[in-house]
């Protein structure tokens, strides 16, 4: 049990859940249907400094290739640790 992401949602949230999708031990995401919105809420776990280009580009390209599939009319929301540098 080294990775894992997870997804709390409040109960009144609940009820609109459409489906659950865990990519890996890093990535998840669900799907909600608010009002006239579909979202999808991703948890995201980076790897950190340290691990391996390899594990680092898997989870990129996984992220990446998740993200293609989700249509233009559906809000993409991705929370989580990307552990990046910026500049």
């Amino acid at each position: 049990a080294k990775n894992g992401v997870g997804i709390f949602v409040r109960e009144p949230l609940a009820k609109k859940v459409l489906d659950i999708k865990r990519i890996n031990s890093r990535l998840m995401w669900i799907k909600l249907r608010i009002e006239k919105q579909t979202m999808i809420i991703f948890s995201a776990f980076a790897p950190q400094t340290g691990e391996s280009e390899k594990m680092k580009n898997n989870f990129w390209t996984a992220l990446s290739d998740t993200i293609s599939t989700i249509t233009k009319s559906e809000t993409i929301l991705i929370g989580g640790h990307l552990n990046g540098h910026v500049g």
